[in-house]
């Protein structure tokens, strides 16, 4: 029998984790620079929202294309070629000035972005089932990691850089090492052996399980504050608050940061706490951290901008870290999917998360525009708040499934 030694897949797994690192590095570049992109492109707030809701389009399509091409040319290969399309597409944003070339731009980087993150959490649940552990929380971390590391200095660089250089710059250096590192993952005969005995049972939409449904919005709701919070933040920091580009990015390097700490810790916390407990009490928490943000933080920021900025990133660092567990729960509870394999549940729980995001990114759009960004940020709360109640639903359904495994046993 042909087996994958230890060594190589601690190797696989530092190399992906770095691969994570590297791709919330060359993409949360764009968070600071979110005004200047708006200002280039001369859109409204609504329009900006139609725009961003519109890489949801890219996103599905990326799902219904992904899993043909992994098959075909394997995951390694196309995670070099998803990537290098997101770089490319990453650094162009900085010097378009043209609403409708953005709008394609973004369909087609969201698309690249989709497949990139089909491949590499293909390969993850293949590392974490050989490791025999549940190791998601690092890779989650990992990109967490890369994300607020770069958002703070792309604050720091806003000032002093034009954003076409800007987002060009962090491109290559974030697509320089991951060329090097990406050989390093498992390549297409380790995948078939560690992959031999899945079965992907195909299951009509019409006869899906209606857990499936609950899985793929709670896995929405649980995102989108995130996603809120990449689109928005600077603008908020501008528009509401009165910051600089620099401290503007400030509040979300802290939520990220914080997302790191609580990722990092999903794995020590997951040995007494479930991972869906964690993420209902973690929505709960980013709910009411963010509502005293939006409530108090203004009004403080007015009388004191310095002790305003460290007053809303520790909020904001409570919603970060209320959110870690978020994601992560509700793509670990497709395992409780009866009638389908891991993985085509979790497609179908993309596919939904997609139709779903591209509705509440549209929405918050519209309520920037028309109420104010401030009154917008109230999207997340209620999201937040609904998530927390979807992971105690899943919590409840979790139990039940293994109690019903443990007496058919």
């Amino acid at each position: 029998m042909v087996v994958i030694s230890r060594e190589r897949q601690v190797q696989a797994q530092r190399s992906m984790i770095l691969v994570f690192f590297l791709q919330g590095f060359v993409v949360a570049a764009i968070i600071p620079r979110v005004p200047d992109i708006i200002r280039n492109i001369d859109v409204t707030f609504a329009h900006w929202g139609v725009i961003s809701a519109f890489g949801a389009v890219g996103s599905a399509a990326g799902l219904f294309l992904s899993n043909r091409v992994v098959q075909r040319f394997g995951v390694k290969h196309v995670t070099m070629a998803a990537f290098g399309l997101v770089g490319i597409g990453t650094a162009s944003y900085g010097w378009i000035t043209d609403s409708t070339i953005y709008l394609v731009a973004n369909v087609l980087v969201s698309m690249s972005m989709s497949v990139f993150i089909v491949a590499v959490n293909s390969q993850t649940v293949v590392l974490q089932t050989l490791s025999g552990r549940v190791i998601i929380g690092r890779f989650h971390a990992a990109w967490s990691a890369g994300a607020g590391f770069s958002a703070l200095i792309s604050g720091f660089l806003a000032t002093v850089l034009p954003v076409g250089i800007h987002l060009t710059l962090f491109t290559v250096i974030g697509l320089s090492p991951f060329y090097v590192i990406v050989h390093k993952l498992l390549n297409r005969d380790e995948e078939v052996i560690a992959g031999a005995n899945s079965v992907d049972k195909d299951v009509r939409w019409r006869h899906m399980p209606k857990r499936v449904y609950l899985l793929g919005i709670g896995l929405a709701v649980g995102v989108f504050p995130e996603l809120a919070m990449w689109d928005w933040s600077s603008v908020y920091g501008r528009d509401v608050l009165g910051f600089d580009p620099t401290r503007a990015a400030m509040p979300y390097a802290c939520f990220a940061l914080a997302m790191i700490t609580g990722r990092s810790l999903i794995d020590v916390i997951g040995r007494t706490i479930h991972l869906s407990q964690q993420a209902a009490f973690g929505g709960a928490l980013s709910a009411i951290a963010m509502t005293v943000s939006i409530l108090v933080g203004p009004g403080i920021v007015a009388h004191d901008p310095t002790l305003g900025l460290v007053f809303i990133g520790a909020l904001w660092a409570l919603a970060g870290l209320g959110t870690a567990a978020m994601a992560p729960a509700f793509l670990s509870s497709a395992s409780i999917v009866s009638g389908m394999s891991v993985s085509a549940a979790l497609t179908r729980m993309s596919v939904m998360q997609t139709v779903v995001i591209f509705t509440m990114k549209w929405l918050m759009g519209q309520t920037a525009e028309s109420s104010g960004i401030d009154r917008a940020y109230w999207l997340t709360v209620v999201t937040w708040a609904i998530a927390a109640v979807l992971a105690a639903v899943v919590m409840r359904l979790t139990r039940r499934h293994h109690a019903g495994q443990v007496s058919s046993n």
